[in-house]
């Protein structure tokens, strides 16, 4: 379990992080709201889950990182609250519901909602935190979370909230048995992943309305992506082995390089040689470059899981080695498959392009 929610996290995080931060590429105002909405949803979640991650991973376990588990939900509790507030603005673009009552009630729950989060009764930072003010905290945030899906729903034939209206609803459905139950039986829990999931999903459903066509640009957006990402990689694997005091080898150190060269300079170099590529054409290498990323992702993904538990595991076997490195294989194969399928493709759409020049 602890290798499977650990992956799951951080698969995440890159998507959710990654998809907003191309969004942010987009001349539209309402793209550059939905990534600003997704890399928020992001990083607010990486608070609460990087520390589950340490937790599962270190031989202290969850006990042991009670303080920075609780300050993290702390976080994370009024990003989720901001980002709601971001989806409202979302909605109210792309439905031209101009209720000005509306905005207003969003707006007071909110800050209600904030305002009981920072209340000291929480007693954030302690393994126990309080569960009946965690109940108060969430009642406006429940609110606000009914409001906006039944004006989704109400508005779902408008474009780019056709489904975000159940995407909502499920991440809610999810996230009451936690709150309410999750204190007296911690496998309710388990909850939180799908409820993750259904965050996930709506950010790609989001990317998928701004981001409909796959043309030759598209390249130089997911080689800057990359870019940002093995930037982040860079910075994250400096501070995290700087605060744990460790200086040995780690596969945090490679994944800065890994994502610069098979992310950055990979994606640039398709855009050079696709210079004479046809809409049409650009449609065919699609599949075998999202194929590619995704390998990619996957393969940096496990790099982070291991190096994060050679920084904290002190030696310990909290995870089955074999069994990450086994599933660390399978993201080098769908890299391998995405790579070659995408010579090949380009080599084939290049002879044709050179038969009709002659």
């Amino acid at each position: 379990m602890a290798i499977v929610e650990s992956l799951f996290d951080v698969t995440y995080l890159s998507l959710v992080i990654g998809l907003g931060i191309r969004l942010l590429l987009e001349k539209s105002k309402d793209a550059k709201l939905f990534g600003l909405m997704a890399i928020l949803l992001g990083a607010g979640d990486a608070f609460h889950l990087l520390p589950r991650i340490v937790s599962h991973l270190n031989p202290k376990g969850f006990e042991g990182h009670s303080f920075a588990l609780s300050w993290g939900q702390f976080i994370t509790s009024i990003t989720m609250t901001i980002f709601y507030v971001l989806y409202y603005y979302f909605y109210r673009r792309q439905s031209g519901d101009a209720d000005n009552k509306k905005k207003i009630v969003i707006y007071a729950l909110a800050l209600i909602r904030v305002a009981l989060v920072l209340m000291p009764m929480n007693n954030w930072g302690t393994a126990e935190g309080n569960y009946i003010f965690g109940i108060y905290r969430n009642i406006p945030f429940a609110i606000m979370g009914v409001l906006l899906i039944f004006w989704s729903y109400k508005e779902r034939k408008k474009d780019g909230l056709q489904n975000m209206w159940i995407l909502i609803l499920l991440s809610f459905l999810f996230y009451v048995p936690v709150v309410l139950w999750s204190s007296i039986y911690p496998a309710v829990g388990a909850f939180m992943m799908p409820k993750t999931a259904a965050y996930l999903m709506i950010v790609v459903l989001g990317y998928k309305y701004f981001i409909n066509k796959f043309v030759r640009i598209n390249l130089l957006g997911l080689a800057f992506t990359n870019l940002i990402m093995g930037f982040v990689g860079g910075v994250f694997y400096r501070e995290f082995t700087k605060f744990y005091k460790f200086t040995n080898t780690t596969h945090l150190g490679k994944i800065h390089v890994h994502v610069l060269v098979l992310g950055f300079a990979c994606m640039l170099i398709l855009y050079l040689l696709t210079s004479k590529m046809s809409e049409e054409q650009m449609k065919q290498l699609k599949r075998p470059i999202y194929i590619m990323e995704a390998g990619i992702v996957f393969t940096i993904v496990n790099m982070f899981v291991i190096g994060v538990y050679e920084v904290v595991g002190m030696g310990a076997k909290t995870i089955n080695m074999s069994a990450i490195n086994g599933i660390s294989g399978l993201g080098h194969i769908t890299l391998a498959i995405g790579l070659v399928w995408t010579i090949t493709k380009l080599f084939n759409l290049e002879k044709t392009n050179m038969a009709i020049s002659n």
